[in-house]
């Protein structure tokens, strides 16, 4: 528990920031040194000959899923009500990168991922290769606000070796007040128990103590953990920065008895659905709601037209595999209920602190997921929308309310965004765009959205490694972008790595089926495309948000997201 000086700040008006005017003024990219907007603090209990203003800059709650498919905001009716109603819902938010670790990273320095090199979960990457020294936590800590963070960090976290040489297990990354962070593998230095992903049997960091968590949902021993911190914020009279990360509805362990087995594919080879785990109160919830993979709904065999190999070379999806897939879908969908109720208490607990009025919370994810798409039993990754669209909602002191926004947001824009609204800037150059009009207006799509994935086979793994000898094995971890791609409003344009190239019309073919790259109907296109791109592809800063040319923006956003009213989808059980 923090110790800091007790004493409650006055329920303020709606108010976004008293150091930087309310999300109306122009957007930009921020790359300025790290400073805090002018707030007198009084101490509680002095008198004093003339009182000093109380510090009314926003708290900012973020609260991510891991793993979560822009649709399954259908099964969180309490977080579109609390959220959405009450804030601003974006209906074209991306993951940078489709992967927890390289995403995560993007979202707490703003950079995309050959920026901040955190190319994958796999060793040499993922926690041990990011650099924590300057982070949204650093900048709003040393701006003076409390932070908190608690669930899933990056992976790796607790036994890859910190940068400071440190314990893994007991490592507090810079610029976090209170943390309590989940530790994979249950650590090595002890071998504690316990893990990330097991749902059950959580083990945490709690400010250097190792604290396991044995018997406890994973979904609701996060949302004691966020309570706990409000509660602790909200008597000590400072704005507050809490970050809570859920790993639902991510695959984890245990294993379930009505969990899928492994069943048969068409080509020989035996394939294994991941499910994640789930309270027995939630279990069975959606069996009738739920009746398709919601990536097999409409046509799962129509033709792949003009796809890569590595996509042609899939086999078809068999019925055996249609069920274990439905079965997984079903349990995502109540895990993901499960933290819908997470974050109405998170939205309950700042109400009765006084705090809801003066916080902005957002919600979104680390990236999408494949549920059958193009052949796609599961999985990430890959640039196309399941797998790259992400939920964002975000409600606020100064955020209008019930309002659908179409302009595209990157999860690079929103640590320089939640900087502004605490009128702090970066001491770090970050790579995207402030968000304030698009949170106050509708806006058009006239910028790009850069999309990079790595190897698809990751990387060799430790097992493996040992089947190439030194230099093979160097030449596999070097840091490389299998794919490189580019969204606007209307295309969605892609190289590999291969050499072979994708072109989607988003108006004409939503679901990316009939690539059209060599078509010269669009040859004046996919040339704007690629010519974007190239300047994209290793950008930093400013140059990572500038317009696209006048021929590829779009004066509105279109919505191609989700499939609310398909055949294999009958509502939502409140």
């Amino acid at each position: 528990m923090l110790v800091r000086s007790r004493g409650r700040r006055p329920a303020p008006a709606i108010r976004f920031a008293a150091a930087a005017a309310a999300l109306g003024l122009l957007s930009g990219a921020t790359t300025m040194t790290a400073q805090a907007a002018p707030a007198g603090q009084g101490v509680p209990g002095e008198t004093a000959a003339a009182p000093q203003a109380a510090d009314e800059r926003p708290n900012i709650v973020v609260i991510m899923a891991d793993d979560m498919r822009a649709d399954d905001m259908r099964y969180m009716p309490r977080t579109r009500r609390l959220l959405g109603g009450r804030g601003v819902t974006f209906s074209n938010s991306f993951s940078p990168y489709p992967l927890c670790c390289p995403a995560r990273a993007s979202f707490l320095t703003g950079q995309y991922t050959h920026n901040h090199k955190v190319w994958s979960h796999e060793k040499p990457w993922g926690f041990q290769s990011f650099d924590d020294s300057s982070t949204l936590a650093v900048w709003l800590s040393e701006a003076g606000y409390q932070t908190g963070f608690t669930g899933k960090y990056l992976n790796g976290y607790g036994y890859q070796e910190p940068p400071d040489g440190t314990v893994p297990s007991t490592y507090i990354p810079p610029g976090w007040d209170d943390w309590r962070g989940a530790i994979d593998r249950g650590g090595v230095d002890p071998p504690w128990s316990g893990g990330t992903y097991q749902f059950f049997d959580t083990t945490l960091n709690v400010n250097g103590t190792v604290t396991p968590q044995p018997g406890q949902y994973q979904s609701g021993m996060l949302g004691d953990q966020s309570i706990d911190m409000i509660d602790d914020f909200a008597s000590a009279g400072a704005p507050f920065f809490l970050y809570t990360s859920f790993v639902a509805p991510h695959f984890g362990t245990p294993r379930e008895p009505d969990d899928p087995r492994r069943v048969l594919r068409d080509d020989g080879e035996r394939t294994l659905i991941k499910t994640t785990a789930r309270p027995d109160w939630v279990k069975g919830r959606f069996d009738r709601v739920i009746t398709e993979p919601p990536g097999l709904i409409g046509d799962p065999d129509a033709p792949l037209t003009g796809k890569p190999e590595f996509i042609r070379s899939l086999v078809p999806i068999n019925k055996a595999e249609r069920r274990a897939m439905l079965n997984a879908s079903r349990q995502r969908a109540e895990a993901v209920y499960v933290l819908d109720e997470q974050v109405e208490r998170i939205v309950d607990r700042l109400r009765r602190n006084g705090e809801l009025d003066n916080t902005i919370i957002a919600f979104t994810a680390d990236n999408g997921y494949f549920a059958g798409e193009h052949r796609i039993r599961q999985g990430k990754i890959l640039p196309y929308e399941p797998s790259l669209r992400v939920p964002l909602l975000i409600r606020g002191p100064g955020i209008p309310r019930g309002e659908l926004r179409q302009a595209p947001i990157s999860t690079v824009d929103l640590a320089p965004t939640f900087a502004d609204a605490a009128g702090v800037r970066p001491d770090t150059v970050t790579d995207g765009r402030v968000m304030r009009d698009a949170l106050n207006r509708h806006r058009a799509w006239n910028r790009g959205i850069l999309t990079e994935s790595g190897a698809r086979d990751l990387l060799a793994s430790e097992e493996n490694a040992a089947a190439f000898d030194e230099e093979d094995v160097q030449t596999l971890r070097a840091p490389k972008r299998a794919s490189s791609g580019l969204r606007t409003d209307r295309w969605l344009y892609v190289e590999h790595t291969s050499g072979e190239r994708e072109m989607y019309d988003m108006a004409t073919d939503p679901r990316q089926l009939r690539n059209v790259v060599r078509l010269a109907e669009h040859a004046k296109q996919r040339k704007l495309l690629a010519a974007e791109l190239q300047r994209l592809r290793n950008c930093a800063g400013a140059d990572c948000s500038s317009l696209l040319p006048p021929a590829l923006r779009s004066p509105v956003g279109s919505i191609v997201s989700g499939r609310e009213q398909s055949p294999g989808y009958r509502g939502t059980q409140e």
